[in-house]
């Protein structure tokens, strides 16, 4: 199964509000720590894309009851992305994706963040 998802950076917001919709306080580290604000709203794009992808890889609408919290962005030291999963999206995963993993590949510009996430 694949996932991919664009995000338009403009319809970021760095309020405090939005950002705990989607993000764990590492996450939230991992966007703030930038130096500026425009590389911190595209990192919270390529977060948000990121994690819609993963949701389409697996298969969950909204009516699954999924959560941006239920995946969690994280990077190997060499900063090469990789996702964890909780709740429903581990569940998902667990039952029909059983021995599998997910990789996850994400990119952003000025205007633009996009992820890619493929069941394999």
């Amino acid at each position: 199964m694949i996932g991919i998802d664009i995000v338009e950076v403009a319809r970021m917001s760095l309020e405090e509000k939005f950002i705990d919709k989607i993000a764990d306080e590492e996450e939230k580290q991992y966007i703030l720590r930038t130096s500026t604000t425009a590389l911190q709203l595209q990192r919270l794009a390529s977060l948000w894309a990121v994690k819609e992808a993963v949701m389409k890889a697996l298969n969950l609408g909204k009516a699954s009851g999924v959560s941006f919290k239920d995946i969690k962005l994280c990077h190997e030291e060499t900063g090469k992305p990789y996702v964890e999963l909780f709740g429903v999206a581990k569940r998902e995963m667990d039952i029909s994706f059983y021995g599998k993993k997910i990789e996850v590949s994400l990119s952003h510009e000025k205007s633009h963040a996009v992820a890619v996430a493929i069941v394999v």
